[in-house]
């Protein structure tokens, strides 16, 4: 059995806001590392060194805070606010049409999942101390 945990995302996310012009130039397709990610004007586009996904407009309200100012670019930083359950998965897995390697964790909240590269989520979240139940 996979045992999921809690951890919070600590590290920041390079988002800006995706624009009527960008829907046109990218016909409302992003292709992130784990599979083809679709946007609508309003969502946000983040990247980092592996690549580029997108954060629908909704959760970026609801789950970061803007943490730096834009850069020439049109980026700013944010962290996100909440936790997450995620767990190691075994054997490669595709969720939504994204796809995750085995020992790539897949992180789940408020009803969705993602696939996060192991290296990269061993970066960027930390373990939530576990009550005691």
């Amino acid at each position: 059995m996979i045992a999921f945990k809690k951890y919070k995302k600590v590290a920041r996310t390079l988002a800006r806001i995706l624009t009527p012009q960008d829907y046109e130039e990218r016909q409302g397709l992003i292709y992130a590392p784990e599979g083809i990610l679709q946007f609508t004007p309003g969502d946000y586009l983040a990247k980092d060194a592996k690549g580029e996904w997108t954060i629908r407009q909704a959760t970026m309200q609801e789950r970061y805070v803007k943490v730096a100012l834009e850069d020439e670019d049109g980026f700013a930083q944010y962290l996100r606010i909440d936790v997450s359950f995620a767990a190691p998965m075994p054997e490669p897995f595709i969720l939504d049409g994204m796809r995750g390697k085995a020992g790539d964790y897949l992180v789940l909240n408020e009803g969705s999942g993602w696939p996060v590269d192991r290296e990269i989520f061993e970066r960027t979240y930390e373990l939530v101390e576990q009550d005691n139940e």
